[in-house]
């Protein structure tokens, strides 16, 4: 009897050493599994550069005359062409942002550049040819040019207090242009304004149609809303951070055949703050 407590108590013993060091060298595996992650996802984005990007921003991220403006460039990380695009993030969050939905109406920046065409959309989730991933990995890619300019791998802006999702807050005065101009450079024209990928915002040539602004408050009285909404302003509000409060059945392809739930991303609540919420809701009301 005594041997088999002598076994088990030595079992024991080694079993805890082993979890032991599993423990202790558990976080330098992961780290150099994560960089390994990282440096194949940067090779996966640089094939998709070559084979999508190149035409128009060169192979080398330089730019190409009237076609895209360079990438690898220190005004991209050190907060300059944020700044230009009035882009309130990160320079990932901003480089994601137009991989995936493009710059379909182009801005007084890129038209002052020359440039002729503009950003298509790349995201699946906009409407494009991308995966997620794949757009992820084009990310990462460019990401990494900013690793040869001082702090450019750094964001330069302020990071964002998202908003949240409850639209009961009291928000700050909202004002039309800058929300106008935060439409633009978060990509929500790209499928409420130039496509049929999201619920129009602009008034169709039926003079029965009507623009956001005046359908938020048709919408509040429509039989089968189900939001927490009671005014205009809050169904703007609750449509941008809780995409999945109410779904508009107007047009299937609004709405993921997979998982019932709307392709537009519910993640706004995080990437938007108060005083950028208001300025879109401002700007959205203007829409009659």
């Amino acid at each position: 009897m005594t041997w088999r407590v002598i076994v088990g108590t030595i079992s024991f013993v080694i079993t805890m050493i082993m979890l032991g060091f599993v423990a202790v060298t558990e976080q330098d595996r992961m780290a150099n599994f994560s960089v390994a992650y990282e440096a194949r996802t940067v090779e996966t984005g640089g094939a998709l550069f070559e084979s999508n990007c190149a035409t128009c921003h060169g192979l080398d991220g330089a730019g190409v005359p009237a076609k895209g403006p360079a990438l690898n460039t220190p005004e991209l990380f050190n907060g300059a062409r944020l700044t230009e695009a009035n882009f309130a993030g990160t320079v990932d969050n901003f480089i994601r942002l137009t991989i995936a939905g493009g710059r379909p109406r182009m801005s007084e920046w890129a038209r002052a550049q020359s440039f002729i065409d503009p950003m298509p959309t790349w995201g699946e989730t906009y409407g494009g040819p991308m995966r997620n991933d794949q757009v992820d990995a084009l990310t990462n890619y460019i990401m990494n040019w900013g690793l040869a300019y001082q702090g450019g791998a750094q964001p330069t802006a302020e990071p964002v207090v998202g908003v949240g999702t409850d639209i009961t807050v009291e928000l700050p005065p909202g004002d039309a242009a800058s929300g106008e101009a935060l439409a633009t450079s978060q990509g929500c024209t790209a499928c409420h304004v130039l496509s049929a990928t999201g619920p129009a915002w602009l008034a169709a040539s039926d003079p029965n149609d009507q623009g956001i602004g005046t359908r938020a408050a048709l919408r509040l009285e429509q039989p089968d809303y189900q939001g927490a909404a009671t005014t205009p302003e809050q169904y703007l509000f609750e449509s941008i951070v809780a995409p999945n409060a109410y779904l508009v059945t107007d047009n299937p392809a609004y709405i993921n055949a997979a998982t019932g739930q709307s392709i537009m991303p519910a993640t706004y609540g995080a990437l938007l703050d108060p005083q950028m919420t208001s300025d879109l809701i401002a700007y959205l009301m203007t829409l009659k």
